[in-house]
């Protein structure tokens, strides 16, 4: 599989694999709807959330591979926000040997808190990179109104947008 139209009551969005898609949205309706969508097309999903793993699955069905909750708590699944580095290597790590794999990032505001946006818009970069070598597709949700105009352009610059 090379691509996937996702359909949202007319509208359609062609998924290439390969590509980072930012989804402009307040909240992850959208973005759910594009993970179920791939799942249910046989795609593997890491997501990588500020929603605890139990409530994402609840969300999604058909759920995800592998949940990994961006939390300062300790757990197994769990990765501090200011751990960008662990993040790349668990990223790395699903990626490896995966055909049609699919990683979600929501949090990049919440990230931003804790390493600032410069480090961030670097990590992001980094993990477009992995995406890239590996043909996946890394989708990353975000409110437009969160970040400022420059942050924003800085990170649609390597990235397809999906309104």
């Amino acid at each position: 599989m090379t691509s996937l139209n996702v359909d949202f009551g007319g509208d359609a969005v062609l998924f290439d694999y390969g590509r980072c898609y930012i989804v402009c949205e307040k909240r992850l309706e959208k973005t759910l709807r594009i993970i179920q969508d791939f799942t249910f097309s046989g795609s593997t999903t890491l997501c990588i959330s500020r929603m605890h793993p139990d409530l994402l699955q609840e969300r999604l069905a058909g759920g995800c591979q592998e949940a990994l909750w961006l939390s300062e708590r300790n757990g197994a699944n769990n990765i501090a926000p200011d751990q960008l580095g662990r993040i790349i290597n668990r990223v790395d790590g699903y990626l490896v040997g995966k055909k049609n794999a699919v990683v979600l990032l929501d949090g990049i505001e919440y990230l931003c808190l804790f390493n600032g946006f410069d480090r961030v818009q670097m990590f992001v970069e980094q993990l477009n990179d992995l995406v890239m070598a590996s043909k996946a597709i890394l989708i990353i949700p975000l409110d437009p109104l969160s970040l400022d105009q420059r942050s924003l352009a800085r990170l649609r610059r390597h990235s397809e947008i999906v309104q």
